[in-house]
């Protein structure tokens, strides 16, 4: 068996897609088939078209190893070996790797945000800057405070972090004002929070709000004012009207009896039930009559059983063992790859659920995720990576929407369905992996074959 690459290295730019040439040849005496396989890094977002070769005897076959990295931090910046595995059936103890490399071109992406908005304090105030690098390469971003006069002094710590691809860094800010508020309120001061790139001129601007109560809150003046006003006018009646404590009684002579002991005092009768007080025995409780029903003695209306709201369908893919459209791991936000699975699963709702809303004018369809309402199928924009994107709920009704997020499902002779983008006119392809799905230009391969439960109606 002899194997080659042509070429053995490429570049590729993230959401863009790049190809090699896999040449095999038979040196053995016996018919062979090769099954091939790419293995590696890359192995997430390549494949090979076919995936086996049947040849004679000192036949030479060719495979196209197509590469497709997702603009995301999967595919990192850089050069990356890959191999393509060739195992024969016949002789497998005779596999061969043919190695390569492809080079994944940079790209930067950065978010950040300020936890929380609204900081409470006194004296200072905690808060958080988190920087994520949804890029491909490692990024360096530093912080610096604005303060709003002399008003706060905002520090960070640390002041910059370097954020690998796909990661996260935080950075704490401390937040004094210049100034102890001791009484007249809650004073709110803005300030201002900046991000800067390496490498970038503009930095991305985070604004926040200080809140500082004051010690002694206004309502409690209000209070001790109105008890101090109270008391100093109690103070002022008591010492100008003093009452004079006296009194007039006096003792009668001749009128004093000594009380009886305790052998001439009567002895207090023992207490008896009085007759309200005697128990009586109760009778239970009637149940209530259940209400009868009006009109003559006839049951309620019967229930209606038929499904409500619209229907959910699955979409299939005719390559392998036929995977199923879904969103990523049952995301919702927007940017939410459109990704595909072997199996047909609850674990994430009704992320494999879709729903088709017809445009009967131009004859063409937008796909709604059942999990996410009013987020459906979008192509990216500059890129053929499928994702989910939201949309104004009367738009969809409309169907005034972008081409990007407007579909052709085509029937072919097959009995399966082509998913055809009308922003570019190329097919959704199941890559056989939770990636991403992609757009390619249509031809007849099972990968670009679709089957949609209950669909045409």
């Amino acid at each position: 068996m002899w194997t080659s690459l042509e070429p053995a290295a490429t570049s590729v730019e993230p959401g863009s897609t790049a190809s090699v040439r896999l040449r095999v040849r038979n040196t053995g005496d016996t018919v062979e088939e090769y099954r091939l396989q790419v293995v590696g890094a890359t192995a997430g977002w390549a494949r090979v078209q076919p995936d086996v070769l049947r040849l004679y005897p000192g036949a030479e076959g060719t495979a196209q190893v197509e590469f497709a990295p997702p603009r995301t931090s999967d595919a990192q910046a850089g050069p990356t070996p890959f191999g393509v595995r060739v195992q024969p059936r016949e002789t497998p103890h005779t596999m061969d790797v043919a190695e390569g490399q492809i080079t994944v071109g940079p790209f930067a992406e950065l978010r950040t945000e300020l936890l929380p908005l609204v900081v409470r304090g006194r004296l200072r105030a905690k808060a958080s800057v988190a920087v994520d690098n949804l890029g491909n390469q490692q990024l360096t971003a530093s912080f610096s405070g604005r303060e709003n006069g002399e008003e706060l002094e905002v520090e960070s710590e640390p002041g910059s972090v370097q954020v690998a691809p796909g990661r996260a860094a935080f950075a704490d800010l401390s937040i004094k004002p210049g100034a102890v508020s001791w009484v007249g309120g809650t004073v709110k001061r803005p300030f201002t929070v900046s991000v800067l790139r390496a490498g970038v001129p503009e930095p991305v601007e985070l604004r926040g709000t200080y809140v500082q109560p004051s010690f002694i809150p206004r309502w409690a003046m209000v209070v001790l004012s109105v008890l101090f006003a109270l008391a100093l006018a109690f103070a002022v009646m008591w010492f100008n009207h003093k009452p004079a404590m006296s009194t007039q009684a006096k003792e009668k002579p001749g009128e004093q009896r000594e009380l009886p002991q305790s052998d001439g005092m009567k002895k207090a009768p023992s207490p008896s039930a009085s007759p309200s007080e005697k128990e009586e025995p109760k009778e239970p409780p009637k149940e209530p009559k259940p209400p009868e029903s009006g009109g003559g003695g006839g049951g309620g209306a019967p229930k209606d059983d038929k499904p409500k709201g619209p229907k959910l369908r699955t979409i299939r893919s005719a390559e392998g063992g036929g995977w199923y459209l879904e969103t990523k791991r049952g995301a919702k936000a927007d940017g939410t790859y459109v990704g595909q699975n072997p199996e047909l699963t609850d674990e994430f709702g009704k992320n494999q659920k879709w729903i088709l809303h017809h445009y009967p004018e131009t004859d063409t369809y937008s796909l709604e995720a059942a999990n996410a309402p009013g987020a459906i199928m979008d192509l990216k924009v500059g890129t053929n990576i499928v994702q989910i994107f939201h949309a104004p709920p009367e738009n969809i009704k409309s169907g005034q929407l972008p081409d990007n997020q407007k579909w052709k499902l085509e029937s072919q002779p097959n009995g399966l369905t082509h998913i055809v983008g009308v922003g570019n006119g190329e097919c959704v392809v199941d890559m056989q992996n939770d990636t991403s799905a992609i757009t390619w230009k249509c031809d007849d391969r099972k990968a670009m074959g679709w089957t949609i439960s209950d669909w045409p109606e």
